[in-house]
């Protein structure tokens, strides 16, 4: 397994409901598209931070998923709401598990 995490420095601003609404549109063609990809899921950690964690079988799936699907979408969607560079970790999974 693989997984992406990014955290997202939001701006005070930021519309929640429509971020919100977004992702979850985003998220069912996602889930539709690349059944490889376990779990997928926006977190809100305060009233400016959010943090995605993707969960994929395999690395191929998400480095096609992370730069061919989520970047362009991200950039047009999330981007505004930022209020600076998002921090990105991926890698193997070592341990833990996943459903599905």
């Amino acid at each position: 397994m693989h997984a992406v995490v990014n955290h997202l420095p939001i701006r005070p601003d930021a519309d929640w409901p429509d971020i919100t609404r977004k992702f979850a549109a985003f998220a069912e063609g996602v889930k539709r598209d690349f059944p490889a990809m376990k779990s997928g899921v926006l977190m809100r950690a305060g009233e400016n931070e959010a943090i995605f964690i993707g969960v994929y079988d395999d690395t191929a799936t998400a480095e096609h998923v992370s730069s061919k699907v989520a970047a362009p979408w991200f950039g047009e969607n999330i981007r505004p709401y930022l209020a600076g560079p998002a921090d990105r970790s991926s890698g193997e999974v070592i341990a833990g598990f996943a459903r599905g």
